[in-house]
């Protein structure tokens, strides 16, 4: 989108209820570099705008240099919106604390510049195409997600993509964006068979040097909090070749509490705690390793954060992990499944693979809020999407998995209601509901089932089958709660989805094995 775009949708939106304001009380254009020249911000020439359109010089200086001068001259007046041209016709939105405005938040009018940007039809944008959407829906959902697969199928490298893709380091030429395997927001864990306990993710006290062990997961999560504006990737690489229960426990639970202060800010438990519970001396020798400042204590905001409160998770942390099911892995327990968003990669296309479309993925920049700054709550979301078809098919779901271990509770509604909204910003006119809940049944219902014939099993005079309105009826196909499943499937979503799908696979595993399980 160019600048005049910008301009003239600013003017046909007529957001100033004040007839007699001036075009300079509604916008400002801005020359390249000009924006921060003024030492004083009353007598700048664009104080007056409550829209500032300003140009990038990216060859001397940083986007985060331009926020960061953009915070400290206006965020005491809260009362302006940064356009910033970051590349030609590439364009990020800031408000008057540096945060990138994202679809859910809803200041004036801006939120309908980012669709016309997320959406446009220009072949000079990327278009998300469904397969990259679906990372990025679930994603926003939750920022901790398990690709599972067979071997090969590129799940790590997924992880690298995204990284590469939402970068904002600067690249001479946007080849080098794809050929740097190691961008500043990406970080690859090799998880080893010998993890039992947490030390090797989160470090501990050495009672020997008398001082704390980091790890790379820390200091990667350091990084994160020190660039709040881009998402930053962690793959754990052949996650479940250890118990996830056991090394990864405080993270599962900080995951869990992720909630919003008073202030707007983004608060999770602590993995590591207060950093002054270590003693003085060591809780600033841990400072100085992350930092590198002799006494960070009173000059760094987040050095005072961890001292005072504790590591905790950042909101740009996503967390991915790649998954391979054979004999020398161990299987999920729910309390991991019922935490992370679920996508299985065993899709092989040689065809593909032969023209390079298995390696193409598209600039994801302009997505950075939305994977950065996420609704946690379905009541933040409800009145944007048709919320209670969400819980009519939930509350068949539920019933027909009611005295099951599958049953699901209020963290997977809360999801399911997150999933379909982020799915519909996302679509934008080609939002379908049923798309919606197929991708969601794939990712949180399907994972969790798993068992035999017995297990499985289920009597054509359950009173389960009328609770969740369906009939005994399976045209053929034996009688067990995937059957049933399958039908209230059809009830709600219709015929031929994924879901369908990979449920009648699981029925001819069932079947044939005796076992079935959504991992393989």
């Amino acid at each position: 989108m160019t600048k005049d775009e910008i301009v003239q949708r600013l003017i046909a939106m007529g957001y100033n209820n004040d007839a007699s304001a001036t075009q300079q009380d509604l916008y400002t254009t801005i020359r390249r570099g000009q924006l921060f020249s003024q030492s004083n911000r009353l007598n700048a020439g664009w104080a007056r705008g409550k829209y500032l359109i300003a140009s990038f010089d990216n060859t001397t200086h940083r986007v985060e240099e331009y926020v960061n001068q953009w915070i400290t001259k206006v965020s005491q007046y809260q009362n302006q919106y940064l356009c910033l041209e970051t590349n030609k016709d590439d364009w990020s939105f800031f408000d008057y604390s540096g945060a990138q405005i994202p679809f859910s938040v809803k200041p004036p009018q801006l939120p309908q510049i980012s669709n016309n940007i997320y959406h446009n039809n220009s072949t000079s944008k990327p278009q998300i195409q469904n397969r990259h959407r679906q990372y990025i829906t679930a994603l926003r959902t939750k920022p901790f997600m398990l690709l599972a697969g067979i071997s090969g199928t590129g799940k790590s490298r997924i992880v690298r993509k995204l990284a590469q893709a939402t970068t904002t380091q600067h690249y001479a030429d946007d080849s080098d964006r794809w050929n740097d395997n190691r961008p500043e927001n990406f970080e690859l864990i090799q998880v080893k068979p010998n993890w039992h306990n947490s030390m090797d993710v989160v470090g501990f006290y050495s009672n020997i040097s008398k001082k704390y062990e980091f790890t790379p997961f820390v200091e990667f999560i350091v990084k994160a909090w020190q660039n709040k504006n881009t998402p930053y990737f962690l793959c754990l690489d052949e996650m479940n070749l250890a118990p996830v229960e056991e090394y990864f426990a405080e993270f599962l639970s900080a995951i869990e509490s992720r909630s919003t202060d008073s202030e707007g800010n983004y608060i999770t438990d602590p993995i590591i705690k207060p950093f002054k519970d270590f003693g003085e001396t060591v809780g600033k020798n841990m400072l100085k390793h992350l930092f590198g400042e002799a006494d960070p204590i009173d000059k760094n905001p987040l050095a005072v954060q961890f001292y005072e409160k504790g590591l905790t998770l950042p909101p740009n942390l996503m967390v991915m992990g790649t998954v391979n099911m054979d004999e020398t892995t161990f299987s999920f327990s729910r309390k991991v499944l019922d935490r992370a968003m679920s996508v299985e990669m065993n899709e092989v296309d040689y065809d593909k693979f032969l023209s390079g479309e298995t390696e193409a993925f598209p600039l994801l920049t302009d997505f950075n809020a939305l994977l950065v700054n996420r609704p946690q709550k379905a009541s933040e979301v409800k009145d944007d999407i048709d919320s209670a078809k969400v819980v009519e098919y939930l509350k068949d779901v539920n019933a027909l998995l009611e005295d099951t271990p599958f049953k699901l509770g209020y963290r997977a509604a809360n999801e399911a209601m997150l999933y379909v909204a982020a799915n519909k910003e996302l679509a934008g006119e080609n939002f379908s509901l049923t798309t919606a809940l197929d991708g969601f049944t794939l990712m949180k219902i399907l994972s969790r089932i798993e068992g035999d014939d017995q297990r499985l099993g289920i009597d054509e005079n359950d009173p389960r089958i009328a609770a969740a309105h369906i009939t005994a009826d399976t045209d053929g196909d034996p009688l067990n709660l995937l059957t049933c499943l399958r039908a209230i499937v059809r009830n709600h979503l219709g015929n031929d989805t994924q879901t369908e799908k990979k449920i009648a696979s699981m029925c001819r595993t069932l079947e044939r094995e005796h076992f079935v399980s959504y991992w393989g």
